[in-house]
C-alpha cells in the first residue's frame, strides 16, 4: 500500500531562550523529529528573528522564524501539531497545504 504524499508549507517559530544550541542546530533537531513522521524537507529558509505582533509573554517578545516546504502523508497536519504540543523549543507551528 502506498501512502499519498502532499506538499505542505510549514512555518516554525522557535523559542531560543535558555538554549545552548544555535537556531540552525535546533532546526536540525526538529527535522529529525519530522523524519519520524515520514516527512521529507525539500526546502528550508531562515527568516531570522522577528518581533511578535501580539506579545503573550513580556519576557518573550521575539522568535526565530523558519519556513519549510515538506512532502508528507495526508495526516501530517494533525500529527505534527500533536508531536510538538509539549516541545519547549517549538513555540508555534503553522501548516498550510
Amino acid at each position: 500500500m502506498t501512502l499519498t504524499k502532499r506538499t505542505y508549507k510549514t512555518t516554525l517559530v522557535l523559542d531560543t531562550r535558555d538554549q545552548e544550541k544555535s537556531p540552525s542546530e535546533l532546526l536540525e533537531d526538529v527535522k529529525t523529529v519530522l523524519a519520524t513522521l515520514d516527512a521529507n524537507v525539500t526546502r528550508e529558509e531562515d527568516l531570522g528573528k522577528r518581533d511578535f505582533v501580539r506579545v503573550t509573554d513580556r519576557n518573550f517578545t521575539a522568535g526565530q522564524y523558519f519556513e519549510l516546504t515538506i512532502e508528507a502523508p495526508t495526516n501530517f497536519a494533525q500529527d505534527v501539531q500533536e508531536k510538538f504540543r509539549l516541545d519547549k523549543v517549538v513555540y508555534r507551528i503553522i501548516v498550510q497545504s
